[in-house]
């Protein structure tokens, strides 16, 4: 099994790993990740993370918009560690273990939540979903983010060329990439349809046109 087939809790081995090797190399994604995400959040209130894995797009999102409580759950342990690391310093941030399936929160505590690359790994995307819904308040936004299950081997190849990596081994990467990574992801289209079901209005679904990332969000009813 590889890390990205994982799912539930990640070993401190697994986590550690995943951080070093893949994470970090996003960070330029989660540049424009935050970007994007930051205009749907809300400029005051609480807004939950879920599945923040090392936290990096928390603690991005948390020092745009100062006025906002950032709170980031996993699953794991580990992960739940470096995203404190991550965040020391920032003051709107905060961290715990959560399980996506069981939020330990009461209906509508929240103004907004986010889940960025994490319902691949999640046992029940549906489930996740609806618990995200339950937990934010009528009107707040819900967004959501995965690796496109639909990308191109061009794009694929282009996100791939940012990592740096020697020439005779990108190949290698590209397919990895695209076939395991993206090929666990969502879809736009599939995206939109967990949001709706979980019964949010005014769902909206896109595909990034220059990285391999589909996205989708709505507003809870009220």
């Amino acid at each position: 099994m590889n890390i990205l087939e994982m799912r539930g809790a990640w070993d401190p081995i697994h986590s550690r790993l995943f951080d070093f090797v893949i994470a970090r190399r996003l960070a330029p994604l989660h540049e424009r990740l935050a970007s994007e995400i930051s205009p749907r959040m809300p400029e005051t209130g609480r807004v939950l993370d879920v599945g923040c894995g090392a936290g990096r797009a928390t603690v991005l999102l948390a020092r745009r918009r100062p006025g906002v409580e950032f709170t980031g759950v996993d699953l794991s342990a580990t992960m739940i560690g470096l995203a404190r690391e991550q965040g020391a310093g920032t003051r709107n941030v905060f961290f715990r273990v959560a399980d996506a399936m069981r939020l330990p929160y009461d209906d509508g505590g929240f103004d907004g939540a986010l889940s960025v690359a994490s319902i691949k790994h999640w046992p029940d995307p549906a489930r996740g979903v609806r618990e995200m819904a339950r937990v934010v308040r009528p009107g707040g936004t819900i967004f959501v983010l995965e690796a496109d299950a639909e990308c191109s081997r061009e794009v694929a190849d282009r996100f791939v060329r940012r990592w740096l990596l020697p020439p005779f081994v990108r190949p290698l990467a590209v397919a990895y990439f695209q076939k395991i990574v993206a090929g666990q992801g969502l879809a736009a289209g599939t995206l939109r349809r967990l949001l709706q079901d979980a019964g949010l209005r005014d769902v909206q679904a896109a595909s990034d046109p220059t990285d391999p990332a589909a996205y989708a969000w709505g507003t809870r009813a009220g």
